[in-house]
């Protein structure tokens, strides 16, 4: 990614990325399969922690989303071909566990120097990335130069979460990453922050907002509510989802970031009718979308658009985007917040 630090800010707070799960061949099945559930796994060689990404269309899932894949600094071992990539710390996830890595100062560290041999060491990245967040949380912590960085999340219908009564998923992360005692400070993102919204007041980690029976956010049903009014659209879902980055500043501190995004999908119905006005060789289309009160078309005898009138002609295409909904910091400390205003904003 080319440009300063607050060019590179304002594309990844607007831009819908959604990064991989990542690789963890660094762990053994062993580690990944056995042992308590949320049981942390730290990496532990920077050949593990420093990813090369290259970004490029989500083709499934969240599409109209960028996302990005990877490379080791094994499989790209030579300044040469590392062209066209881009360096960042990168933290995989595993469901059942909390993953670790911990990001080496630049004051100290300027120059990355690889484990394998005959890799060309690099400069200390400045970006970060964490895969996917779907329900899972995040955590930072510590120094705003050399953040330990924790990710920890369920896969659906993989495992189920041990929560204590009473006690939601986000309350049950912070308690398996431990860490109470800690003066340090720790900045997190957890479901409700970007998926899944707990109730003021929530009892349980049922007690989350709804619309139309599906779990959802305030930002995301909103933007829901104003696509329902849309006479054109029908068969609508909005799915809000989130991701996380990070980037270092000039003074060599960290600025770790939650992203909200919302998966859009409608099918879109429009009725094309054509009239000739008198004498006049031109045909004008008006297009009116198939469920508004005041369309004048012709019907049949149950209400349904006749298409046998050669006038008129209906068609329905499926539409998929992804719209970002704001940001949020959350280390060090609360910082900047921006949410969307989906008034202005065209989807469909």
């Amino acid at each position: 990614m080319n440009g300063n630090y607050q060019m590179k800010q304002a594309v990844l707070r607007t831009t819908p990325i959604s990064p991989p799960h990542g690789d963890v061949s660094m762990f053994t099945n062993a580690q990944l399969t056995t042992g308590v559930f949320g049981a942390k796994l730290k990496l532990a060689q920077v050949d593990d922690m420093i990813r090369f990404i290259k970004l490029g269309p989500v083709e499934r899932d969240f599409v109209g989303a960028l996302t990005f894949v990877t490379k080791t600094p094994a499989q790209l071992p030579t300044v040469a071909s590392r062209q066209g990539w881009v360096p960042c710390w990168f933290l995989p996830w595993f469901s059942g566990k909390i993953l670790k890595l911990k990001i080496s100062d630049i004051a100290t560290t300027p120059v990355i120097n690889f484990a394998g041999g005959g890799i060309a060491p690099l400069a200390n990245p400045s970006l970060f990335f964490t895969a996917g967040i779907n329900g899972c949380s995040v955590f930072a912590i510590g120094a705003a130069a050399t953040p330990s960085l924790y990710h920890g999340g369920v896969n659906p219908g993989d495992l189920t979460m041990p929560l204590q009564p009473n006690e939601t998923t986000e309350a049950a992360w912070r308690r398996l990453l431990g860490r109470g005692a800690t003066v340090k400070f720790v900045g997190s993102v957890g479901k409700s922050d970007y998926v899944s919204e707990l109730n003021p007041g929530a009892a349980d980690d049922t007690d989350r907002l709804r619309y139309n029976t599906f779990k959802t956010t305030t930002m995301a049903k909103q933007l829901e509510q104003r696509l329902e009014a849309n006479p054109n659209l029908t068969k609508l879902t909005v799915a809000p989802w989130g991701a996380v980055f990070g980037l270092r500043d000039g003074a060599g501190n960290w600025e770790f970031t939650l992203v909200k995004h919302a998966s859009v999908t409608a099918r879109k119905i429009t009725i094309i009718t054509k009239k000739r006005f008198l004498r006049s060789d031109k045909v004008t289309r008006v297009e009116r979308g198939e469920i508004r009160a005041s369309q004048n078309v012709v019907r049949d005898a149950h209400g349904f658009v006749d298409l046998t009138d050669p006038g008129t002609v209906l068609t329905e295409q499926d539409h998929a985007t992804c719209v970002n909904l704001g940001f949020s910091e959350f280390f060090p400390g609360a910082g900047a917040a921006a949410v969307r205003n989906l008034t202005n904003t065209q989807i469909f």
